[in-house]
Parts: C-alpha cells; sequence; structure tokens
C-alpha cells in the first residue's frame, strides 16, 4: 500500500521575519508523501507575500493562495482548507516550526491509530523578544496534564490548550464548510469541537515543533482581550443549536468563561462589569461560583485580590473546578 497523503496548509499575515523558518521546516520534512503545501495570506502589507512567491518559483509542491485583503483568520483558513487534497492535512501558523520527522511521526501515529480523527504533540515555547526557549507548552502554557486520548469531553476542559500547529487531522472529518467566518475568535475551538464530533484526539508526548511567543500573537493582542467573551458566547450558541446534545459540557465551559472574565474584569480594576458578570453567573444557575465572585469583590481590596489572581495554585484550581 501506497503511504497516506499529506498536505501542510500554512497560514501568514504580516510575518516578513519569521516565514522564511517556517516554509524551510515545512519543504525540509523527512515525509516522502507530501503532495501539496499550501500557503494562505491575509493581505499581508509588508514582504510576506513576496517570500511566498519566491518559495513558490522554486518548489512546485507549494500553492500560494494569497488574498489581496485582510478578512480575518478563519476566512483565510478556509481558503486553503478548499484546496485540500489529501488523506490527512496538517495546520501551520506562518510563525511556527516543524521539527524534521513531525509529519512522519503523525502519520505513522495515525496510522496506527485508524479509529483517531486527529493527533498532536507537544511544542517548545520559544520566546522570540528574548530569544531563548521558556519550555515545553504542555508545562508553561498549558494548565493541565495532557491524557494520551482525549474525547470531545477533555477538549471542553478549560484548563486543556492545544497549540493549533501541532494538530494533523484526517480531512475526511473536517467540517464541510470549514471554519466558522462569523467568528474572528475562538473559531479554532468551535473547529476542532465539531472535528471531535466524529471520534477522538491522540497525543504524542514528543516536542515536534517550536511555538514562537511575540507581541504580535493574536492570543496576546488588546482586540482579543476586548472581544474574547462575545467571540466565546457565540461559540457557545452555535455549539449548542447545532449539537443540543452538547449542552451540559457548553454550559460549563461557558460558566468557566465567566469566571475567567470576571477576574480578568477585577486585575484591571473593571470592578463595575466584574460585578455585572458575577451577577449573570448567578442568573445562569452557577449561584454559589457568582456568589463567591461578589464576596471577593466586596471585602477584598485590590492588593489582596492582586495577589490572588497571581497565585498559579489557585488559578490551576479555577480552571479545573469552575
Amino acid at each position: 500500500m501506497s503511504e497516506p497523503t499529506v498536505n501542510i496548509l500554512i497560514f501568514t499575515y504580516n510575518q516578513e521575519t519569521l516565514v522564511k523558518d517556517t516554509i524551510e521546516s515545512v519543504v525540509n520534512q523527512s515525509y516522502n508523501n507530501i503532495i501539496k503545501i499550501i500557503i494562505a495570506d491575509d493581505g499581508s502589507t509588508d514582504k510576506t507575500q513576496d517570500i511566498i512567491r519566491e518559495y513558490a518559483l522554486n518548489n512546485p509542491l507549494i500553492e500560494p493562495v494569497l488574498g489581496k485583503k485582510n478578512k480575518g483568520i478563519a476566512h483565510n483558513m478556509n481558503r486553503a482548507l478548499k484546496r485540500a487534497n489529501a488523506d490527512y492535512v496538517s495546520f501551520l501558523d506562518g510563525d511556527d516550526v516543524m521539527s524534521q520527522q513531525k509529519i512522519e511521526k503523525q502519520v505513522e501515529y495515525l496510522t496506527k491509530n485508524s479509529d483517531l480523527v486527529a493527533c498532536a504533540h507537544d511544542m517548545d515555547v520559544f520566546d522570540v523578544c528574548n530569544g531563548k526557549s521558556l519550555g515545553n507548552f504542555s508545562e508553561v502554557i498549558n494548565f493541565t496534564k495532557i491524557k494520551d486520548r482525549m474525547d470531545i469531553k477533555s477538549i471542553f476542559n478549560p484548563s486543556l490548550l492545544l497549540c493549533p500547529s501541532s494538530i494533523m487531522y484526517k480531512y475526511e472529518k473536517i467540517p464541510v464548510n470549514g471554519l466558522d467566518i462569523r467568528l474572528k475568535y475562538w473559531y479554532d475551538f468551535l473547529f476542532i469541537v465539531e472535528v471531535l464530533v466524529n471520534g477522538d484526539l491522540g497525543y504524542i508526548n514528543e516536542v515536534l515543533g517550536l511555538y514562537k511567543l511575540h507581541n504580535a500573537n493574536t492570543s496576546q493582542s488588546e482586540d482579543m482581550h476586548e472581544l474574547g467573551l462575545e467571540n466565546a458566547l457565540l461559540a457557545y450558541s452555535i455549539l449548542i443549536a447545532k449539537y443540543p446534545e452538547l449542552y451540559s459540557l457548553v454550559k460549563r465551559r461557558r460558566t468557566a468563561t465567566y469566571v475567567a472574565k470576571t477576574m480578568e474584569c477585577i486585575r484591571s480594576g473593571d470592578i463595575k462589569r466584574a460585578r455585572g458578570l458575577s451577577k449573570v453567573l448567578m442568573s445562569e444557575g452557577s449561584f454559589f461560583k457568582g456568589l463567591l465572585m461578589r464576596i471577593l469583590l466586596n471585602i477584598l481590596n485590590e492588593k489582596s485580590v492582586d495577589k490572588l489572581l497571581n497565585n498559579q495554585k489557585l488559578l490551576k484550581f479555577v480552571m479545573k473546578y469552575f
């Protein structure tokens, strides 16, 4: 039997200083049956598109999909997905890097575990500003021990964080419409839930890539902090409408999101909004969680609250039980 085919989908936007390393890591993969490297750019205004064109001229596997205008990450990812035509697809952000044997090891893993619909792995977190490694993604970014196998219930755990650039999917299990373009953020959570409706995700406990941490990361943006809650609630509403059987999982995750946002508001000094969110928790059936947040707001001074929010054990407790 021939080896399974693979498409690697790279998503870029204004990453001229980083994208060369990303592309080089892909073209130097050890796996032999990568039939297409699709690089979708979301209307970069720097030299990113010029760099992509240059690589495409010298490598027939590279298919550039270059947008003229910025339309958002989900839209950009869908343009790449529409051109995919392989057994497996691997996602890679335009600032991250693959280790040389990443694709080979993931294909081997999914072939041996044919019931899985996707698999992920650990990443090295590299601080671009300081030029040094911060450690493994599973320990630096993640809040919980990652299991070898994760079902859809696992992915609703708010303390579980997987690096998007580490995930390989069975192409046939990807939603027909791809990612939901109504979401500026949280599209990736909605997407992976829709994939895991069809089966479980496996985890390779090995560092097979580099996740670059820098000021331009979407998760670090001010816009994400402003719109994150709105997008999260929209994603939860979409899931309940499409998969009502997931209601209890969605409700618990929604509660955790409200708690996390309330804590963020306390930390930033937006006490009025924090009190409002605690009332929402109480009215939505999470009475004791909302009451606890209101007690914190009323009896603790700013210094005490800040001390609590910097307590990593407390944060892990909140992520696990709220």
